[in-house]
């Protein structure tokens, strides 16, 4: 298994070519920080390419829009930083952190999982990961009954921690030491299941 996976890596060489791309204005500074696997791998690299580049244009449109009725707009930032979580055999699990300010009192946080399964050469989705809709359900509502013993907020909960594939953006499997699955991690961003000051949450299931 463990030459395969090598051979994966080596087999086509990423449209990335660096690990950090930046781009600066005098009124706003883009910066995307990509992990060595994404030059590696082609499959990898251009997934979060074209993510980053999603995320770079709905920022520049939202930049646009604001600065028609403010000429004298700076000081918009975006960030976004892919890590190389640790995997299980025949994964390669990437979170994303994107960190963006477009004014206001503070900046804000959001999160994405990207899963490539090695095996059938694909990204999954959390049902996938899960192993159907039935598991995404159950997984989710033992989410949410962790998340009720942690936060005060109901309402919040509810929206945000439902069983929609939109809600559950950030599932990490978590590695045991035989490479297999021994949990998984659930990210949510702040606003998603709480207040702001609370900042992002964390959630982990063991799959038992």
């Amino acid at each position: 298994m463990f030459c395969c996976c090598i051979a994966l890596l080596i087999a086509a060489q990423s449209s990335v070519t660096d690990t950090l791309w930046t781009e600066n204005t005098e009124h706003y500074s883009i910066s995307v920080y990509y992990p060595d696997i994404a030059l590696e791998n082609e499959a990898v690299g251009e997934r979060l390419e074209e993510y980053a580049s999603g995320q770079i244009q709905a920022f520049k449109n939202n930049f646009e829009e604001c600065f028609r009725y403010n000429p004298l707009l700076t000081g918009w930032i975006l960030e976004i930083c892919f890590t190389h979580e640790p995997s299980p055999d025949s994964m390669i699990c990437i979170l994303a952190w994107r960190w963006s300010y477009t004014g206001g009192a503070h900046g804000n946080t959001w999160t994405q999982a990207f899963l490539f399964d090695q095996v059938t050469d694909s990204v999954m989705g959390p049902v996938e990961l899960l192993g159907g809709q039935a598991e995404f359900e159950a997984f989710a509502e033992e989410v949410m009954v962790q998340l009720n013993e942690m936060l005060d907020g109901k309402g919040w909960i509810e929206d945000g921690a439902s069983a929609t594939i939109e809600n559950y953006h950030t599932v990490l499997p978590a590695p045991d030491e035989n490479g297999g699955i021994a949990g998984y991690m659930v990210i949510f961003p702040p606003y998603q299941v709480t207040c702001y000051a609370a900042g992002p949450v964390e959630v982990y299931v063991p799959v038992e």
